[in-house]
Parts: C-alpha cells; structure tokens; sequence
C-alpha cells in the first residue's frame, strides 16, 4: 500500500457547475488560497459589485492604481466585511500568501498603502472570502458541483469579471451546455 498525499485544490481553480444555484457561487470561479485537512480558503474572482475600488482606497487616502473601472468583488460569504487584495507575487508582506504563479494574497493595510502607493495595476480588490469546513469541499467536490482548473495570473488579472466563467471552462475544452449534475459530461 503507498501514502498518496490527500488532493488539495489550493493554487487552484474552482469552477462551479450550472447546477449549483447557490447565490454564492452561481457560476463563480474561485481561486483556491488554502486547503488541508483543516479546510479549505478561497476568494470568488467573478462575483463584482458596483462599489468603485477607487472609492475603497479613497476612504484610505490612497489613489487606486488599477484601471479606472474596477469595482471591488465578493470574494465570498464568509467575513462580508473583511478586505482581502489579489496582487502580483512580487509584492511580499508578513502575511501574504502565494496563491498560484504569478499571483498571491495579502490582507494588511500595509500592504494596501504599499501597492497603492507603488502603482501596482495588478490588484484586486475582495469583500469576504469563500471558506469550507474539514471535509466540506471534498464532498461538493464528489458530487460534482464544482469543476477543477489551473489557475493562471492572467485569468485572475486580465480576464473581465463577466468573461471568467464561460474562459475557464473553455480552456478546459468544456462547452458549458454539456456539464450534468454528478460531475460529468453528457456523451
């Protein structure tokens, strides 16, 4: 018998089926942060709001790098009024987290005053964040709610919000129409 070690989704994507309805996470793509035994953390890339980021780094006195659009995004249920930043892994603070190639999350205002400060455009702004209990994901995973993907840094900064969805999957070779409940794919 060998030790496989467990699946973990993290630096991953999530694509939810058309079958899931949970207002939450219809047709969210989420960009998998952490998962163990203890859980699994994530940050919904697609889900915007129409609150302005630039209106968000004003309350801090801070200009808004990014492009003069960007509105701030659910990242999840969990924590709604917590402030999460996907930002290019160049940047590094005593509390980021690497959360694919290219990309990594940080949560301090440190970090926000840096990068905003520094001009980095490649930075996202989230409310919240998308969380799983010990075995919760591993069980919407086996009844085929969700969809894995690779996570790339240009999906996660140069993909419109409204685009995400229907990109991941077709990258994946996957015609939307075609995913069933139960994980599969109609023949």
């Amino acid at each position: 018998m060998t030790d496989r070690a467990p699946f973990s989704a993290a630096q991953g994507l999530l694509v939810a089926v058309p079958q899931l309805h949970d207002p939450n996470f219809y047709r969210a793509v989420v960009l998998m942060v952490e998962h163990d035994e203890q859980g699994a953390l994530g940050l919904v890339l697609n889900h915007s709001t129409d609150h302005p980021c630039a209106r968000v780094t004003g309350e801090f006195g801070l200009p808004w790098p990014g492009r003069p659009g960007d509105t701030l995004r659910r990242g999840g249920p969990v924590e709604p009024q917590s402030l999460w930043m996907l930002h290019d892994d160049g940047w590094g603070f005593d509390e980021t987290t690497r959360a694919g190639q290219g990309v990594a999350v940080s949560r301090s205002r440190e970090a926000l005053t840096r990068m905003c400060e520094g001009g980095e455009e490649r930075l996202r702004l989230f409310i919240g964040y998308a969380g799983w209990g010990p075995g919760q994901l591993e069980s919407e995973l086996a009844a085929g709610s969700w969809v894995t993907a690779p996570s790339s840094a240009d999906l996660v900064f140069d993909v419109l919000p409204d685009d995400l969805w229907h990109e991941v999957l077709g990258r994946l070779g996957i015609d939307p129409a075609h995913l069933v409940e139960g994980g599969g794919l109609i023949q």
